[in-house]
């Protein structure tokens, strides 16, 4: 069972089941084995719930919740399906810059139309060149007149392919002092600007991922978020928080590849007993719940400091670090007690699981740059 640190978050986790015992189990495996295709049915019926726009403000017409009670919502829906947690979290990663640095008269415009899922946003940092060395952009958008006039190519973007609207990083004319301006723009997708849906993904299969070419797309100069020149630091405090809600994910995974387990362990017989009477089946289930609850403990102390307004970036790279691999590790070990069951997606989860925990360990900044984070947190 999930330990709770607040008196709402069994509440969350309550609204989750029911949601997803009603809408996403019955189309969970079906998303996952289509061609990739977003789900705008499915993705509708999330706004409706209230999960796309979770964390946004009320007077935006999200639900004002705080960042403890949002990662509980992506931990819940991470275990029920994993895509499923995915689709609710990329919203609130690409509006984040603008609820925190964007105008009111931006705030008003975008964020009501993300709630309801009128309109898909996306988060548009990742280049080719320019993934966890995201200063690295060679976007360059210029301005003529009232307006930006934008070049570039994005990739590996959530929801690229289909979103109606993008926070873009680019630079901004020349180079200053030998820095590029890394700024951010508010883009709605037209003439110029066209997404692409990458093919064959391991994983996430229903949550999906685009590339962007943009050719000459121009949009008005009165779209730029926050300051020129800002714009690096903006998309590394939208990533802080966001690794908090990756490491969510893991432990919705982990927690599901637990259960499994244990249930299969109690059931299947083998050499005329089941499974959980052997030894080397216990000690998986140990480790395996015992490195979840201390995943759980760095993530909800994490999210808890993002909400004291603290100081979190260390704890948020902790926090991702440690869940995604002990999700890892906990469809690892799932996998070798369910055995050939495990491994045909026709008996189970575990072959999904499998396969949709593994980019936790990648986006929002791969394992190893969370250890430079943590590192240069403590050696500076």
């Amino acid at each position: 069972m999930s330990f709770n640190v607040d008196e709402k978050q069994q509440a969350i986790r309550d609204r989750v089941k029911e949601f997803a015992q009603k809408e996403t189990v019955k189309v969970a495996a079906e998303l996952d084995r289509r061609p990739e295709q977003f789900p705008k049915e499915y993705y509708k019926k999330l706004a409706e719930a209230g999960f796309v726009g979770w964390a946004i403000p009320k007077e935006y017409g999200g639900g004002g919740h705080t960042n403890l009670e949002y990662i509980t919502l992506i931990e819940e829906l991470a275990y029920w399906d994993a895509p499923s947690s995915l689709l609710t979290a990329v919203p609130q990663l690409a509006v984040w810059p603008i609820v925190h640095f964007a105008t009111e008269e931006q705030k008003k415009k975008y964020l009501p139309m993300m709630v309801t899922g009128e309109k898909i946003p996306a988060f548009a940092l990742t280049e080719r060149e320019a993934g966890s060395d995201a200063a690295n952009q060679k976007t360059v958008a210029i301005i003529n007149g009232d307006q930006f006039v934008i070049n570039g190519e994005k990739i590996y973007i959530m929801h690229g392919d289909v979103a109606d609207y993008s926070v873009l990083f680019c630079r901004i004319g020349e180079a200053d002092e030998g820095r590029p301006k890394v700024s951010a723009i508010i883009c709605e997708t037209g003439p110029g600007w066209q997404g692409f849906t990458l093919k064959h993904k391991m994983g996430m299969r229903a949550a999906t991922t685009g590339r962007i070419e943009i050719k000459n797309y121009r949009c008005p100069v009165k779209n730029q978020l926050g300051e020129i020149g800002k714009g690096f630091r903006y998309a590394m405090a939208t990533l802080d928080g966001a690794r908090i809600g990756v490491a969510a994910q893991g432990l919705g995974i982990a927690q599901r590849a637990l259960d499994e387990s244990v249930k299969h362990a109690k059931t299947r017989i083998a050499f005329g007993a089941p499974l959980a009477k052997l030894q080397a089946i216990q000690w998986m289930v140990a480790d395996m719940s015992t490195r979840l609850e201390a995943a759980r403990a760095l993530t909800y102390r994490a999210a808890q400091l993002q909400d004291k307004g603290e100081k979190f970036s260390m704890e948020a790279s902790q926090a991702k670090l440690f869940s995604t691999e002990t999700s890892n590790f906990c469809v690892d070990r799932a996998m070798q007690i369910h055995g050939g069951s495990g491994y045909i997606g026709e008996f189970g989860p575990i072959e999904k699981l499998y396969r949709d925990q593994r980019v936790t360990e990648i986006y929002e900044g791969t394992s190893e740059v969370q250890r430079l984070v943590i590192a240069n947190n403590l050696l500076r």
